[in-house]
């Protein structure tokens, strides 16, 4: 337990040490939250796919996700995915970062599994590698620097989307004692009917993300946001189409997968959207240095798309 305990604590406390530094970047702090969301996440979803495949097993029996030690998943995500990128600061190239997050993958998968050949754990270990740490380094160096927009936009969006699509859904079914069969035990002819109705709330998303990523020179992420005001595309109809994107998604995967509380978390959404609606909206720092944002807020609806927007082309895309 106090190894456990230690795997846990120290890393984050590093983390956190470097955060509240004085004088700290904002970018700089946003580039390593984004880094451990990625590896917290794809760790996690990987983890969970090798544990029912037979090829992973942990030495604990307790403090499970899916058969996947929570603790063992923050500790590889905040030291492969925050501390490792953070060595850019010492001149590290990415080739070295990438050593030493390999490094900490295997000490770490060594440290926890058991029953495993060398084989199982070369592959593992690569796994992680390609699809956790190579990912994560290179998102958080891309916001850190303010590069590769599409790039980054894409793998976060990646992320949320396993966020929102799975790891909420999968807490909901390990609190409620229910599972994936809704969806698994489906053919898919009628996985994929079932799954037409969301194409509406993609097409919300997708567009906007690119809107931004294209237009306005940002992403979605309140914190890492576009520079200037979008007003094309989607945009042109509907002011919040991520956040009616995210509501729609969700209302109708609950019905996809059979979960109630899936459906009813969308009502949430629309609830904490509204409420915290200068932090959930990616372009409202823009209103800030922008004239036109205000005359773009009372003109363009934000919940219901219209279907006119010919009077509205007078709107300049400005600093």
């Amino acid at each position: 337990m106090i190894i456990r305990s230690l795997l846990l604590l120290l890393p984050m406390g590093l983390w956190a040490w470097y955060i509240i530094q004085p004088g700290r970047n904002s970018r700089e702090i946003t580039a390593t939250f984004l880094g451990f969301v990625w590896a917290f996440f794809s760790t996690l979803m990987l983890s969970s796919m090798l544990v029912v495949l037979g090829a992973l097993h942990f030495s604990v029996n307790d403090s499970l996700f899916y058969g996947v030690p929570l603790e063992w998943v923050f500790a590889q995500a905040t030291m492969v995915g925050a501390l490792v990128p953070l060595f850019r600061v010492l001149a590290w190239g990415v080739g070295g970062r990438v050593l030493v997050q390999f490094f900490l993958i295997t000490l770490l998968t060594v440290a926890n599994l058991v029953d495993y050949t060398p084989h199982q754990l070369v592959l593992i270990i690569l796994g992680m590698g390609v699809l956790v740490a190579i990912p994560a380094l290179l998102l958080s160096d891309w916001t850190a620097l303010d590069t590769n927009i599409g790039k980054r936009s894409f793998l976060q969006s990646l992320a949320w989307a396993a966020l929102l699509l799975w790891f909420f859904p999968s807490v909901i079914f390990q609190l409620s004692g229910s599972d994936w069969s809704g969806l698994l035990e489906k053919d898919v002819i009628t996985m994929g009917l079932n799954c037409i109705p969301l194409v509406l709330p993609a097409y919300f998303l997708i567009s906007a993300l690119y809107e931004f990523a294209t237009k306005g020179g940002g992403t979605a992420f309140p914190y890492d946001p576009p520079k200037r005001l979008v007003t094309t595309g989607v945009y042109k109809i509907i002011s919040n189409p991520m956040q009616v994107g995210i509501t729609l998604s969700m209302g109708w995967w609950g019905v996809v997968i059979q979960s109630l509380w899936v459906s009813i978390s969308a009502i949430i959404a629309v609830i904490l959207f509204v409420v915290f609606k200068d932090v959930c909206n990616g372009s409202c720092a823009i209103g800030q240095n922008n004239r036109e944002w205000l005359r773009y807020q009372q003109t363009v609806p934000k919940w219901l798309p219209r279907l006119r927007w010919k009077n509205f082309l007078g709107i300049k895309q400005t600093r």
